[in-house]
């Protein structure tokens, strides 16, 4: 604080006209207090430091004495939130496999079902889609198989012979190719 600033204070404080001793004796007292102020919070600043310093021997100390039970029940503590994560880990192995039987691998598996247990719909509608898309390429293929042939015969990887023509082949001896009309007609002239 400069002595202009200490004199304004005066003044307000109702000192009409500080003397230069009245100025002096301010500045003093409020340089003594601001020390004194500053003591003060220097030692509780150090007292705070040394509380801490305090709380942590004590922590340790009692860590130290901690019974057997009490470290017992620790232990266990922490075995039981171990068996908590394998039975977790089980849960979720077990539904991988389970949608792995009903076709479902993968990505498709490891995204469907989220880890608070909830399904994630837009994975499932992707599984449907794939089904679905799968599903319609196998019925056009098998109805593909039974579709006739535009040169004539069914689908089928069979004989291309019609059922009239394996007849007479059965019935007729071989060796009588010699008749125009069945010769024909066997070897498709008719």
């Amino acid at each position: 604080m400069t002595r202009e600033q200490a004199k304004a204070n005066l003044v307000k404080l109702g000192i009409a006209e500080p003397s230069e001793q009245d100025v002096s004796n301010y500045l003093d007292q409020v340089t003594g207090e601001t020390s004194r102020e500053r003591a003060r919070a220097d030692q509780y600043k150090s007292d705070a430091s040394k509380v801490a310093e305090l709380q942590k021997q004590l922590d340790e100390l009692n860590a130290q004495n901690m019974s057997d039970i009490e470290k017992a029940n620790t232990e266990r503590d922490k075995a039981l939130k171990d068996v908590e994560d394998v039975k977790k880990q089980l849960a979720h192995m077990q539904m991988l496999n389970s949608l792995a039987e009903k076709g479902i691998t993968g990505d498709n598996a490891r995204n469907l079902i989220k880890d608070d247990g909830s399904l994630d719909f837009e994975t499932l509608g992707k599984i449907i889609t794939e089904r679905e898309t799968a599903a319609a390429a196998a019925k056009e293929q098998e109805l593909l198989k039974k579709t006739p042939n535009p040169g004539g015969g069914s689908g089928s990887a069979g004989d291309d012979k019609s059922a009239a023509v394996q007849m007479v082949e059965k019935f007729m001896p071989k060796k009588q190719s010699n008749n125009d009309i069945l010769s024909k007609y066997i070897n498709g002239g008719m």
